[in-house]
């Protein structure tokens, strides 16, 4: 399944989330977290191997539910799901509820109607209604308006929001005149740090690593400035090192940074074929979709790849999303043969429900890849402990290339179940996000937990990775 079609059905579920249930005491929410998990968790058998261990913690754990409030449940229920050390497995807060080092936020006073009319006229630079669009937050995303309150300090303040755990009027940030910030996050933790402004118009908290881009009124910036100016704010760049070296740092793979990534290719296309060496810093990416690295192949990959299948865990959540899927796009004339292919999933799905399905019927499939007319001849990937799931997919096909070497630690190792989407497990103050594949590579090659060896271990005393990789190139 394209990653494109599994985020959109994320999206679909996490909005659709029926909030009306009531909620669950901390014991029936760990009761019916322990059931989603064990039926519809495709890594379930394998992350529990030693029964011994796993029934002995779900006792526990179930012991000290009976005895925990609300408030500490979030806690409880997170303890859980870290057992399977799985990083596609997310628990958070659907509604506001306080949990255990979440933050606060109080409510600002303003009718935002009388708001947006008096943007019509204002000549204030920052006030304005702003959006985020370059993270990744889980399919939450925000209205803000800001205006300054009377303390010259900038209140942004929610306006509307996809997330339940948001509502109109709530402080979400202030920029205080000194460059210093105050941030709420999605589950209202506060972060604090300093904030950068660019042309009136972007709004870029680097702590936080968050950015708000200018709506009403409109930002005299174009789209492409827009993203090029977001791709320096968050550390994506193409620099020559020398005549012979260029550098691509790629700190994400996060779907909004797609078309960042796109634009800064083609706008160093020249740069990039005529140097004889290449380094590509992804440490500290933690993954998101495999559009976003698939360009680069051209200039990097010299034979085609061998990538390994999957099969998904045939769930009625998993039929449910693709049938909500259908119904956002069913009028999309440009879509009807993706509805065909969806609907013989469903049907697979529905044939073998709680087993696994190989939609491919395959093991492997070789990925055809044409080389770039002129390219580097010797690639350098940098990774750390911290580069993860589409990250990591891109270092495993990059390896099969014969001229890349990979240089730095061994990756996080998050990359044998994944295409997560949101389950409810019947308690609608939680949301559950879950992975729906397991890769064909298990057991004879697992990486979660283990990760990805680089081919040159860069140790503790190299404090400029940079430096020791233009080294290793070029010497």
């Amino acid at each position: 399944m394209k990653i494109r079609i599994l985020l959109t059905l994320s999206i679909i579920a996490l909005t659709n989330i029926v909030y009306a249930q009531s909620t669950c005491e901390c014991s029936v929410a760990l009761d019916r977290l322990i059931k989603k998990i064990e039926t519809e968790y495709p890594g379930f058998e394998e992350k529990t191997k030693d029964k011994i261990l796993y029934d002995s913690f779900k006792q526990q754990l179930t012991a000290q539910a009976a005895n925990t409030n609300k408030t500490n449940c979030f806690d409880l229920l997170k303890k859980y799901t870290s057992f399977f050390r799985d990083g596609h497995i997310w628990i958070y807060p659907a509604t506001s509820i306080n949990t255990t080092g979440a933050g606060s936020t109080d409510l600002f006073t303003i009718d935002i109607e009388k708001f947006k009319v008096g943007l019509k006229t204002t000549n204030v630079p920052l006030e304005g209604i702003w959006k985020n669009k370059f993270e990744w937050t889980g399919g939450t995303g925000y209205e803000i308006g800001m205006t300054k309150n009377s303390d010259g300090v900038q209140v942004g303040f929610v306006i509307s929001s996809t997330s339940a755990f948001w509502k109109p009027n709530e402080t979400k940030f202030r920029l205080y005149p000194n460059g210093k910030y105050e941030f709420y996050t999605f589950d209202k933790t506060l972060k604090t740090g300093n904030y950068e402004i660019y042309d009136n118009s972007i709004i870029y908290f680097k702590e936080a690593r968050a950015a708000f881009i200018k709506e009403l009124p409109q930002s005299g910036l174009t789209p492409e400035k827009v993203r090029t100016k977001i791709g320096e704010f968050y550390g994506f760049g193409v620099k020559k090192l020398s005549n012979q070296t260029t550098l691509i740092t790629l700190p994400s793979f996060d779907y909004p940074f797609v078309n960042i990534i796109q634009d800064m290719v083609a706008n160093n296309r020249s740069l990039i074929e005529g140097s004889k060496n290449l380094i590509i810093d992804i440490r500290g990416n933690s993954g998101g979709t495999d559009n976003a690295y698939e360009l680069l192949f051209p200039y990097i990959i010299t034979n085609p790849i061998r990538n390994m299948g999957v099969e998904y865990l045939a769930t009625q959540t998993l039929v449910n999303g693709l049938e909500s899927y259908i119904k956002t796009v069913q009028n999309n004339k440009e879509k009807q043969e993706e509805i065909e292919t969806i609907k013989r999933w469903i049907g697979l799905y529905e044939k073998n429900m709680g087993k696994f399905v190989n939609l491919k019927n395959s093991v492997f499939s070789i990925q055809k890849v044409d080389p770039a007319k002129r390219s580097p001849n010797h690639v350098v990937i940098l990774t750390d402990k911290r580069v993860g799931s589409a990250a990591e997919s891109f270092v495993m096909k990059a390896k099969q290339s014969k001229k890349v070497k990979i240089l730095g630690t061994v990756t996080s190792g998050g990359l044998d179940y994944a295409a997560a989407r949101m389950f409810d497990f019947g308690c609608p103050e939680y949301l559950l996000q879950l992975p729906t594949y397991r890769s064909l590579r298990l057991p004879d090659y697992p990486i979660d937990n283990i990760g990805i060896q680089p081919d040159l271990y860069v140790d503790k005393s190299i404090k400029d990775w940079i430096k020791f990789a233009l080294n290793y190139l070029e010497y």
